[in-house]
Parts: C-alpha cells; structure tokens; sequence
C-alpha cells in the first residue's frame, strides 16, 4: 500500500493506493473537492526514453485503482492540475501482513 500526504496551504489529508483502489482519508474538504474529479477516470499522461542516442516521447493512459494511476496522480495530475501539493509519498504495510 502507498501513501501520499497532500495539502492546500495549511489543509491536509492523505491518498491511498492498495492496489485495487485509490481514495482518500482524514482529508479537507477542500482537497476532496479538488482531487475527487481525477480518482476515477483514466489518465493521459507523457513518457520519454532513450532508444540508442535519440529520445522517444509518446503517451501512456493509467487506468483507475492501479499503482500506474496512484504515480500519475502524485507526479502530474495533483501538483499542476488540481493545485494540490504532494509533501511525501511513503510505503505502508498492510495489516494482515
């Protein structure tokens, strides 16, 4: 499971993805109103490589509840679109582990 803290100046509330889900706990309702859109449709997001000395750009969709869509959310979606900025993103194991 990962975890990501977010905050609005001095508001804050945490993201969770388990892998099969992604939503939100103990979180303003301000950052509710602002990460809620992006939780449950596809994100388009760019991607670049090196293929021998020449950089390759190109598109990637993340589906919802996936890991793939947890790291879009982080690194594109919150921070640029929705104004919402990441202080940390941490591990946390399960409980039934």
């Amino acid at each position: 499971m990962m975890v990501a803290l977010l905050q609005i100046g001095r508001l804050s509330g945490r993201l969770y993805c388990d892998g099969k889900r992604i939503y939100l706990e103990h979180a303003a309702e301000e950052i509710v109103r602002a990460v809620t859109p992006y939780l449950d449709k596809p994100l388009v997001y760019k991607t670049q490589e090196w293929r021998g000395k020449e950089r390759v750009t190109g598109e990637a969709v993340a589906e919802p509840g996936t890991m793939e869509h947890f790291s879009a959310l982080v690194l594109h979606y919150l921070p640029f679109r929705a104004g919402v900025r990441v202080a940390c993103v941490w591990p946390r194991a399960d409980e039934d582990d």
